[in-house]
């Protein structure tokens, strides 16, 4: 993808220092966690054909809303939590996260 959408940690590492040098109150643990919710969202927007449903990383578990703000889904980590789902293998929680904004979008 690229830095704005990280497909593995190298890039991740790289927006992070971006931002870093934009912002250092920035913690590294919220660059991950807007990383997951923004890729997630890119991928709902593609499976939509536009941006209907919008994805927020709540707490421990990314929730799909729908134009009324009601949840439509709501999706678990694949282990303890989406950051550590992108630490130990992205590319499987890219995929992830792919399958469900598809799954979200056929709702």
């Amino acid at each position: 993808m690229s830095l704005e959408y990280p497909e593995n940690m190298r890039e991740f590492e790289d927006k992070f220092a971006i931002k870093k040098a934009h912002d250092p109150k920035v913690t590294r643990e919220q660059v991950m966690r807007q990383t997951i919710q923004e890729t997630f969202q890119a991928y709902l927007d593609y499976a939509e054909d536009g941006h209907y449903d919008t994805g927020k990383l709540v707490g421990n578990e990314l929730q799909v809303f729908d134009l009324k703000n009601r949840v439509t889904k709501k999706i678990q980590p694949l282990t303890d939590s989406f950051e550590q789902d992108f630490e130990t293998n992205t590319d499987k929680l890219l995929g992830y996260l792919e399958d469900e904004a598809n799954k979200a979008a056929e709702m």
